[in-house]
């Protein structure tokens, strides 16, 4: 194959993630995926690992992240692990240095994702009682935003400057972002966390039409998973909370089908600028672009599809108490 020149048009062509991309390109290729020391990011990490690319694992959880490693290299596998904490720059900067180095001097797919769910709704957060102009609220919190948008922001700022090494590689660059359906449908739990998964899609839609034509041309695509059980929705906090509620009565999505999108997108060449989204009934082309209408269509259809389960659910359930 020879090194990817030119431009990569927008896919216009919903996909079909049912089939397997031709995953050898990966092989001695360089990945490096933020907040991968478990659930979503770990799993991504060993399938591409598995594939023969050199990954970088990263994490600001040091012993998690070590104990992922020493597990996966004891397989053969070609990892690392380096802590970072992606809300700083510079911890970030380092991370690259480390991944490109790791990786024989480039970078070929970098997946930013890291994220957090640490505030709740807006109206949660308002302290009790009657409000007076002697008394100040406390400040909100907004971490969140923090790890779920600003680091998302940096990683593939710097993705995107780092690509830039590539142009010897036979493999287009591809920079995976992990969003949520709560970037779709809102998440009532949390606004900050509804934020950041919006502000996931909008860097999506700014930047998949720049990037095309950059030199390498990069692909830029985007994961939005519904509930996927994982150590963050496995937390005593989460699961009292209404998002809790909303994950044990409608149910969840596999993880292997964020797996198998982030494999999509990171070895099938021609698939750029599109959104995946994970629901429990499969992996789905959201046609978030113009043709399908801003994904508006086929979100809708999912979302229906988890009610109309859960209504059946519900009514098996209450015919066995009757």
């Amino acid at each position: 194959m020879s090194a990817p020149t030119g431009s990569i048009p927008l896919t216009s062509v919903a996909l079909n993630f049912g089939q397997t991309p031709d995953l050898s390109k990966l092989r001695g290729g360089s990945a490096l995926i933020t907040g991968s020391a478990r659930g979503i990011g770990l799993a991504c990490a060993t399938k591409l690992a598995e594939a023969g690319a050199l990954v970088t694992i990263s994490d600001i959880r040091f012993k998690a992240g070590e104990a992922a490693v020493r597990e996966l290299t004891s397989r053969g596998l070609h990892v690392q692990f380096v802590q970072s904490d992606v809300t700083s720059y510079s911890s970030q900067v380092e991370l690259f240095k480390k991944a490109i180095t790791f990786g024989g001097g480039r970078i070929d797919v970098v997946v930013p994702n890291a994220g957090i769910c640490a505030e709740q709704n807006l109206f949660d957060m308002l302290p009790t009682g009657a409000s007076s102009l002697e008394d100040e609220p406390p400040e909100p919190g907004y971490s969140t935003m923090d790890v779920n948008l600003k680091g998302v922001y940096y990683t593939s700022y710097l993705a995107l400057h780092y690509f830039r090494l590539n142009r010897h590689s036979a493999l287009a660059p591809s920079l995976v972002l992990i969003a949520s359906l709560a970037g779709y449908v809102g998440f009532p739990s949390s606004a900050t966390y509804s934020m950041s998964k919006f502000g996931v899609r909008g860097m999506f839609f700014g930047t998949r039409d720049r990037a095309a034509a950059a030199n390498p041309p990069v692909r830029v695509n985007l994961v939005a998973p519904w509930f996927i059980s994982t150590a963050m929705t496995a937390d005593e906090t989460f699961v009292a909370s209404e998002a809790g509620a909303m994950m044990k009565t409608m149910g969840s999505a596999q993880l292997d089908g964020v797996v198998q999108a982030v494999m999509h997108f990171s070895a099938d060449e021609t698939a750029h600028g599109r959104a995946a989204g994970i629901f429990p009934q499969g992996v789905y082309d959201l046609g978030d672009d113009l043709e399908g209408g801003f994904a508006g269509q086929r979100t809708q259809q999912g979302m229906l599809e988890i009610v109309a389960a859960m209504t059946a659910a519900t009514d098996k359930q209450t015919e066995e108490l009757n």
